[in-house]
């Protein structure tokens, strides 16, 4: 089963302070993360850096783990 979520690594800082959006694949114990064009500031980002529930940018990133998970099982 495919299994797709935002994370957001701690040591890749930008120098305007965001970080980049990345979702990760996981399918039968192998992953691969994928870089969005999506960016969170450290208002968006929790102490372990997850996305906060309130923050503008988790509905864009629901939007798009939505889209992916529609393409996958449109192929599978």
């Amino acid at each position: 089963m495919l299994t797709i979520r935002a994370e957001i690594k701690k040591d890749e800082q930008r120098s305007d302070k965001t970080y980049n959006v990345k979702l990760r694949f996981t399918l039968n114990r192998r992953f691969k993360r994928l870089s969005t064009s999506l960016f969170a500031t450290p208002k968006d980002l929790t102490k372990d850096f997850k996305i906060r529930p309130n923050s503008p940018i988790k509905k864009d990133v629901d939007a798009l783990i939505r889209a992916y998970r529609y393409i996958f099982t449109s192929y599978h």
